[in-house]
């Protein structure tokens, strides 16, 4: 589904992004959206609500267009999503125990480091 615009309207940002977050961001985009293709093939018919996967779509190529070009158009659905993907990957990696085991980890280890016979 070709888009006039596919970058949105309204005022676009420049992106910079080091080359190991945009290898990890376009293949993390492409997989949500041939996902989101793959459920549109398969279930269009029975699904309840295509629009939202359309819109879906429609804003994952937005966004691996944005990675091409290093511009965006920051609107409502481009946040959103983003927001959602970055949920999504952090509840599947475990992501606040993760946080609080290192926290854990490293404050034991900061004091037995600073004590004598500890460096």
């Amino acid at each position: 589904m070709a888009e006039k615009n596919p970058t949105g309207d309204g005022p676009s940002i420049a992106l910079t992004i080091p080359p190991d977050d945009m290898r990890f961001l376009r293949s993390t985009f492409t997989m949500a959206r041939d996902g989101v293709r793959e459920e549109l093939a398969q279930f269009g018919d029975r699904l309840q609500e295509p629009q939202r996967l359309l819109g879906q779509l429609a804003t994952y190529g937005r966004l691996l267009v944005a990675l091409g070009n290093l511009s965006i158009v920051p609107d409502r659905e481009v946040r959103e999503l983003v927001a959602h993907v970055a949920e999504v990957i952090d509840t599947a990696n475990q992501y606040s125990r993760v946080v609080a085991e290192h926290g854990a980890l490293h404050g034991l280890l900061d004091q037995i480091a600073g004590s004598p016979g500890g460096a």
